[in-house]
C-alpha cells in the first residue's frame, strides 16, 4: 500500500510539472499586416481628358454704320436687323495634359499643368425680315465656333486621404475662335449676298476646381470644372449701295463652362 501511495504522489508531481510547462508556453500571434504604401504625389505626369464644353455668354450683339439711309446701319436702327440675337454653342472637348506636382507637406500638393484640347462647339442661326413698311425682305446670318482650347494653370490641392486630392486651379487660357455673319437681300439695289468670318487666337484666363484619386502608385483619375473667358470676338461685313456705304459688326463674348474627366500616369 505504501508503494502504491508513493507512486501516486510521484505521478501527480510529474503531471503538475508538465501542466505548468504547458501553461507557461507563449501563445502564437500572427505578425501585424504591413503598413499601407505611402504613395507620393511628387513627380511629372502625362494624361488624357474628355468632357463637355458649353458657352455661358449666349448673345451676339450688332452695331452698324451707314453713310446714307439704305444700308446695314439704317436697317439695324429700324429694327429690321436685330441688335442682339441668341446663339449658344456646346459640344465635346477632349485632348491631353502634362504637369508636375510637389507634395510640399503631408496634406498639401502644389502643381502646374498645361493642356490642349479640341472641341466641337459650334452653332449658327438666322434672322429673317419678310419685308414691309417700305423695307424689302432681307436676311442676316450668324455663326460661332470654338475649335481648340489650351490652358496653363497652377494647382493648389489638399489631401483628405493619402490618395484623394481636392484642388483649386487657375491661370492662362487661349483658343482658336471663329465668328461669322452674312447679309442677303435679293431685291436690294444692288442685290446683296455677302458673308464674312473672323478667325482669332485670343488669350484670356481660366479658373476652376477638381478632385483627383490615385488608385495605384503611378495612376490617377480626376474630375474637373473650369470656367474660361477669352474676351470679346467680332466680325464685320460691309454693303455698298449707290448713295452710301455701310457696315455691320457682330460681337460675342467667348465665355465657356467645361466639365471633363481625365486619367494621369505619373513618373516617380
Amino acid at each position: 500500500m505504501k508503494k502504491w501511495l508513493l507512486a501516486f504522489v510521484a505521478f501527480g508531481a510529474l503531471a503538475g510539472r508538465s501542466l505548468a510547462a504547458d501553461m507557461s508556453a507563449p501563445a502564437y500571434k500572427a505578425p501585424p499586416p504591413p503598413p499601407p504604401p505611402l504613395w507620393s504625389w511628387t513627380g511629372f505626369y502625362i494624361g488624357a481628358n474628355a468632357g463637355w464644353i458649353g458657352s455661358s455668354s449666349n448673345a451676339i450683339t450688332n452695331t452698324g454704320t451707314d453713310t446714307g439711309t439704305a444700308g446695314l446701319g439704317s436697317a439695324l436702327s429700324a429694327g429690321v436687323i436685330p441688335g442682339s440675337i441668341g446663339l449658344s454653342d456646346s459640344g465635346f472637348i477632349g485632348g491631353g495634359q502634362v504637369g508636375y506636382n510637389w507634395q510640399v507637406a503631408p496634406s498639401w500638393v502644389l502643381g502646374i499643368e498645361a493642356d490642349f484640347d479640341g472641341t466641337t462647339a459650334k452653332s449658327s442661326t438666322a434672322a429673317v425680315f419678310p419685308g414691309g413698311g417700305g423695307i424689302v425682305p432681307l436676311t442676316t446670318t450668324y455663326n460661332r465656333e470654338l475649335d481648340t482650347l489650351g490652358t496653363v494653370r497652377g494647382r493648389v490641392g489638399f489631401l483628405s486621404s493619402p490618395g484623394l486630392l481636392w484642388y483649386g486651379t487657375g491661370g492662362l487660357a487661349y483658343g482658336e475662335t471663329k465668328i461669322g455673319s452674312g447679309f442677303a437681300c435679293a431685291t436690294c439695289v444692288p442685290p446683296a449676298n455677302t458673308a464674312g468670318q473672323a478667325s482669332n487666337t485670343p488669350v484670356g484666363w481660366t479658373a476652376g476646381a477638381g478632385v483627383e484619386w490615385k488608385f495605384a502608385p503611378s495612376w490617377s483619375v480626376k474630375a474637373e470644372y473650369l470656367y474660361v473667358d477669352l474676351g470679346n470676338q467680332s466680325n464685320t461685313i460691309s454693303y455698298n449701295y449707290p448713295t452710301g456705304a455701310s457696315t455691320l459688326t457682330s460681337n460675342v463674348n467667348e465665355r465657356d463652362n467645361i466639365v471633363r474627366f481625365g486619367i494621369n500616369y505619373m513618373f516617380h
